[in-house]
This record gives structure tokens, C-alpha cells and sequence, in this order.
């Protein structure tokens, strides 16, 4: 959960006016999301949503380009892809408004609500999911992304991992509360990242990808929590702060490991014709996001100026989303590389 940033509410209160000549009435702070600090802004007639991006370890990773993930989606919602929130232009004619050390962004607002747990695993779900993240990979020949926003298969987070890792199990003396109770998940469960780490290594050794023609454009992170579904039923993908050019399986693992996964591949086979689906990539998709979000974790708890409330969310982060997984790593792959072989029976 996301704590609110220093900035004063009525100082961006009166930048949105200035900049966007909308008078707002109501500003209400959305403690979500990883990247980003969001709000509500409410008028008179209307709802905005206000993204503010702020320079730490996650926004200052290659993969983090905000002017091309905003100008990508305006684009997107002009070819008619309207399941997306669209950006706003400020009176220069930018989609982006610099305060103090942020970025603001404004948004077009989607009245609905983020997708429940339960919900996110239905057929009916999945089956819209797949449509919908194919008709976005279908656009892929109508952008040209800069060479920075292309995948590339690395472990760009193993330094930062070891040395969190190194700091947490060899600081002995310690008195403070995080770093003990950092120790007490680490320590259990050291064998298993480490392991975890090898094997994606391994992975990454025999993963290539020739060249850029199998790359599709990618929201890059379809979780249920970035996906909105309003009064009709209909599903909205937003935060789309990772846009990049990739294979498929960029944004179509997550869905691999689903009990009803093959209503996500007939979706997504309705709209787009693929024939066969990376196995190693799937897997060293999963292993890379479990890492990943390990280390974002545990490096900000340990080397970053946050808050108490901050450093309580992020431990719920850990406890939650990565600690579970670990000591499942290898049925979990068991399972997606199963229902991979779907994907390539249902031809």
C-alpha cells in the first residue's frame, strides 16, 4: 500500500489549475500501486485520475520510460482500443507537468472498481482478458518504440538482490525491528532465493531471441490490480508505466498458471493467430517477476528514506506475494509448462 508523498495537497491542487484549468474541489489520495502516487481529482462535473511519478530505485530502471508509455497509450486509444485510460494534455500541449522532484500525469477517469481475487480467476474473466491483450498486440506494426523499450532477457536486480541478501544475514548486532524481522523471512528461506537465482540464471543462458519480428507491443504487467471493470461488465487495463516491445508470453504468463487458462487461450486465439508459445520464457517470466519483486521489497526497506507506514506495506508486499511462492517455485513451473502444452493442442 502507498503512502502519500510530501508534496501539499493544495500545491497540486492549484498546479492542476494552472496547468489543466480544471478546478478541483475534491483531491483524494489512492494508496496503490508501486510506481506511482495516484489521486482522484474530482469537480464540479466531473473525475480525473492524477498519476505522480517520483525518481527512486523502481522509476530509475530501464525498463521506466514515461514519455513513451504515455504518448504509446494516447496512441492506442486512437486506433480505437478504448479499454484503456486515456491521457490529458496540459495547456502547452504535454502530457506531462514537472512539480518539485515529480512528474505529474493527468488521466481520463474509469468509474468501476480494481478486479477482486475471485473474479480475476473466472472463464469469463480470462476469456476477455485474452481478447483484449491480443487486440493490443495486434496494433504492434502502428508504433515505433525507442530501442530502450525492447525486451531483453537479464537479471538487472541480482546485484541489488545480493547485496540485500548479504546485508540482512550478515548484520549480527543489529537492534532494529525491520532488520530483525527482515532476518526472520530471509534466513528460512535464503536457500530458495538462492536456488531461485541460479535456475533463472540458467534459464536466461538459453533463452535468445533471434531478432525484433515475433516482438509485440506489451502492457508488460496485466495483474488483476491494473485492471479495472466497470457497471457493464466491461475490463479497463491501466498503469502502463512498463510498456515495451516483447514477445507475447511478456503478457500472457501471468495467465499460464490459471486453473482455467484455456478460456484466456481461446480468447486470445479469437482475436490473434499464434501458434506456439516459449515454455523456458514462460518459466523464466515467473521466476524473474518473483526475484524482482523480492528485491524491490527488501532493497527499499533496508537502503531507501521511507516512511514507517511505507516499510509496513512493503513487508506486507513480502509476506503476501513472494513468501508463499518460494518454496513452490518448481510445482508452480511444473503446472505452467503443462498448460503450455495447451496452447499449442488447442491448433
Amino acid at each position: 500500500m502507498k503512502q502519500k508523498p510530501s508534496i501539499d495537497d493544495e500545491k497540486l491542487i492549484e498546479l492542476i489549475r494552472l496547468k489543466y484549468e480544471i478546478v478541483v474541489s475534491k483531491l483524494l489520495f489512492v494508496p496503490e500501486g508501486e510506481v506511482a502516487y495516484s489521486y482522484v481529482v474530482q469537480t464540479s462535473k466531473k473525475k480525473y485520475f492524477a498519476k505522480l511519478y517520483e525518481t527512486n530505485n523502481l522509476t530509475n530502471k530501464g525498463i521506466f520510460n514515461l514519455e513513451t508509455a504515455i504518448n504509446t497509450v494516447f496512441q492506442l486509444n486512437k486506433e480505437e482500443i478504448k479499454q484503456i485510460i486515456k491521457p490529458i494534455r496540459n495547456n502547452e500541449g504535454a502530457f506531462r507537468t514537472t512539480v518539485e522532484n515529480y512528474s505529474l500525469v493527468m488521466m481520463s477517469y474509469i468509474e468501476g472498481q480494481i478486479v477482486s481475487e475471485k473474479l480475476s480467476k473466472t472463464k469469463a474473466f480470462l476469456t476477455k482478458m485474452g481478447k483484449l491483450l491480443a487486440e493490443i498486440h495486434n496494433t504492434t506494426n502502428k508504433f515505433k518504440l525507442k530501442q530502450n523499450k525492447f525486451f531483453t532477457i537479464n537479471l538487472d536486480f541480482k546485484e541489488d538482490l545480493l547485496l540485500s541478501i548479504k546485508e540482512v544475514t550478515t548484520c549480527t548486532s543489529t537492534k532494529d525491528k525491520n532488520y530483525i524481522k527482515l532476518q526472520n523471512l530471509v534466513k528460512p528461506n535464503i536457500n530458495y532465493i538462492l536456488s531461485s537465482l541460479i535456475y533463472l540464471e540458467e534459464l536466461a543462458g538459453k533463452l535468445k531471441l533471434k531478432d525484433d519480428s515475433n516482438l509485440v507491443l506489451c502492457h508488460t504487467d496485466p495483474n488483476r490490480n491494473n485492471v479495472i471493470i466497470d457497471e457493464n461488465e466491461q475490463i479497463h487495463l491501466i498503469d502502463w508505466d512498463g510498456i515495451a516491445q516483447a514477445p507475447f508470453e511478456r503478457d500472457i504468463w501471468l495467465f499460464i498458471n490459471e486453473k482455467h487458462c484455456e478460456s484466456f487461450i481461446e480468447g486470445y486465439k479469437k482475436v490473434r493467430d499464434v501458434t506456439s508459445i516459449n515454455e523456458d520464457l514462460v518459466v523464466y517470466l515467473f521466476y524473474h517477476r518473483v526475484l524482482d519483486d523480492l528485491t524491490d521489497w527488501i532493497y527499499r526497506i533496508l537502503f531507501e528514506d521511507i516512511s514507517e507506514e511505507q516499510i509496513k506495506s512493503d513487508f506486507y508486499g513480502l509476506e503476501e506475494d513472494v513468501w508463499p511462492l518460494l518454496p513452490n517455485m518448481k510445482e508452480i513451473e511444473k503446472t505452467m509448462r503443462y498448460n503450455c502444452k495447451k496452447w499449442v493442442k488447442r491448433e
